[in-house]
């Protein structure tokens, strides 16, 4: 229920007024001054420092936190072609655990296309390979990668798939796991020893040599791995109402490896900046508390820093957090449009608040992933980032993201790639966004949309299995998922009932507290398929709805029924329904028990 008072609506306008083109563009160019910026370098506790030392020019109380993080950083990378002719290519080294050493690896080049990876051989060889695949949306990574490293493969050079952009190499990234390792997961990181990156262009003449047989190739890719102490920046400013309930407002302060980073994310630190000046300004009228955290170890650190802050401060993010808005790419040059809006119990206020802020309507929606530091999921946080993009026919589709501007993780992310009137308009849909957060009286949460996307992805889910509904199926969980779609039509009708009554503040507290804990039922089962306090995976990088329970697809394509690893899968299914099946049971009941106490009270 998205509801301001008229006095919350003038404050809203006043707060929109004081946006500040010349305080954007002065605190962007001086940022800009430190990039790039690799997590654990010098430059990183400088940006860090400088952040400090504005928001308390601005009022706040900021500290800085240290802790400790796994990170690989890459140095340098040379591919040199050494038969059948001598030539050197430009690359950029992949940010991965495994590292050539100065002399680099030297061995035949064979090319392998998607569809034959883990299946050709390639031991001792230098492998050739695309990034694009018939089966990951982020390319060649990963469980890919683990079995080019068990078959033995001496190195490997990946085409970038950008043919939009066909002469630039983007810097992509080992996202094995979520974090820092553990004993459990450390082995999901491959180790292979050399991976370059090179152009689609490039790419293109490299696979026409590797076809014709004979090829040779000396690849060196120096990176750093261990462990490093690292900063992470937060500052709050309380609510006077509810201060202890708070959204969690963030974005990432280091850049892509050789990247000045305009708009990933220097852009995204200078919007926060601005967002906490405005806001502290007028935090005696703030109901609720907004918490802004500077993350760290993002690019190399496979988001080290945000899911350390969700390991050490889990509690009180899974009692009092209300949700999580990321700042990450805003005020890309030609970012005049808005793609679409994340689908969750936000979706209503992302579009509304991109509406009232630029009158752009919004129509599509997107499933969230795991990018953009969403290290919450499992505790149960709404997720929502509502930044805007370049128009399609300026949108580069293998890019994530900068706006879709194809600079995105190269060395040409420079300051004229950014644009201070899209910064500030991108600040007036973030400042709306949390505005009706903190001071919406009722939490501006619709389960309703929501639940009506998760009831077709479910439904959809057993379409695709159903030959095999006699050995296991999503009923189930489908039979809760429609209860739960008509509950949450209830919840929000009496969200609206009780702001149109004046309801008393029990009443609205009573709604509020059912809206934080129906999120913290609902998002986990499904986004992750972790427990409460992990991660998690990486295999699809989050895109993936109900992860615990999607692999009904791969059970649909086993021999029927008898096969041994049928069972072992079934009987995995079995016990991971019942997880999913649980989270919509106890949403389900929190609603009816506390549209009891709303009625009955609003008689």
């Amino acid at each position: 229920m998205i509801w301001l008072t008229e006095e919350d609506r003038r404050l809203l306008a006043e707060m929109e007024g004081e946006i500040s083109k010349e305080e954007l563009r002065e605190n962007w160019e001086r940022f800009m001054e430190f990039t790039p910026i690799p997590s654990g370098s010098t430059q990183e506790e400088a940006a860090i420092q400088f952040l400090k030392q504005k928001l308390e020019e601005y009022g706040l109380e900021p500290r800085v936190l240290r802790y400790d993080a796994y990170i690989s950083e890459p140095k340098r990378a040379k591919l040199e072609i050494l038969a059948p002719e001598r030539m050197e290519i430009r690359c950029t080294p992949y940010r991965q655990v495994g590292t050539t050493g100065p002399e680099g690896v030297e061995g035949e080049v064979v090319y392998i296309s998607p569809d034959d990876i883990g299946r050709a051989e390639c031991r001792g060889k230098i492998v050739l390979a695309d990034q694009a695949t018939s089966g990951d949306w982020m390319g060649l990574r990963d469980g890919l990668l683990l079995k080019l490293q068990e078959m033995g493969v001496k190195g490997l050079i990946v085409i970038e798939q950008d043919s939009f952009m066909p002469t630039v190499v983007h810097q992509r990234a080992d996202f094995s796991v979520s974090g820092n390792p553990t004993p459990d997961n450390v082995h999901l990181i491959q180790r292979i020893p050399a991976i370059v990156h090179v152009s689609n262009k490039d790419g293109q003449l490299l696979k026409t040599l590797a076809k014709q047989g004979g090829m040779r190739a000396r690849v060196t890719s120096i990176v750093e791995t261990g462990w490093k102490r690292l900063p992470l920046l937060v500052a709050e400013i309380r609510g006077a109402r509810d201060p202890e309930r708070f959204l969690l407002v963030n974005g990432h302060v280091d850049t892509p490896p050789f990247s000045p980073g305009v708009t990933d994310n220097a852009s995204g630190d200078v919007a926060m900046l601005e967002l906490a000046r405005i806001l502290n300004k007028h935090k005696d009228r703030l109901g609720r508390s907004v918490r802004f955290a500077f993350w760290t170890g993002h690019e190399i650190g496979r988001y080290a820093g945000s899911t350390w802050y969700n390991d050490a401060f889990w509690h009180e993010l899974r009692y009092r957090c209300i949700g999580f808005l990321n700042v990450d790419s805003p005020g890309a040059v030609g970012a005049t449009t808005y793609r679409a809006a994340p689908i969750g119990e936000v979706q209503e206020l992302a579009v509304e608040s991109v509406r009232a802020a630029t009158g752009i309507e919004v129509k599509s929606l997107r499933w969230p992933t795991r990018a953009g530091d969403s290290s919450f999921w499992g505790t149960g946080l709404p997720h929502a980032s509502v930044t805007s993009a370049r128009p399609e026919e300026l949108y580069d589709p293998f890019v994530n993201y900068s706006g879709g501007g194809w600079w995105w993780h190269t060395p040409w992310a420079t300051m004229d790639r950014g644009d201070v009137d899209i910064l500030a308009t991108d600040v007036r849909v973030d400042l709306n966004f949390i505005f009706r957060m903190t001071n919406c009286p009722v939490l501006p949460m619709n389960f309703t949309p929501y639940a009506d996307a998760i009831l077709k992805i479910l439904e959809d889910l057993q379409a695709k299995a159903d030959k095999i509904r006699a050995y296991f199926n999503l009923d189930p969980v489908l039979e809760r998922a429609r209860e739960f779609r008509e509950l949450a039509e209830k919840l929000e009708d009496a969200a609206r009932r009780a702001m149109e009554k004046g309801a008393p503040e029990e009443v609205v507290e009573e709604l509020n507290r059912c809206i934080m804990w129906v999120s913290r039922h609902i998002n986990p089962i499904a986004h992750s398929d972790a427990e409460k306090t992990g991660q998690v995976s990486m295999e699809t990088f989050g895109a993936t709805p109900f992860p615990r329970i999607h692999e009904i697809l791969k059970l649909a394509e086993m021999p029927l029924p008898h096969a041994p690893e049928f069972k072992f899968l079934q009987t995995k299914l079995l016990r991971q329904r019942n997880y999913v099946e649980d989270g919509f049971h106890l949403a389900n009941e929190l609603i009816r028990e506390t549209l009891a106490k709303v009625e009955k009270a609003l008689g």
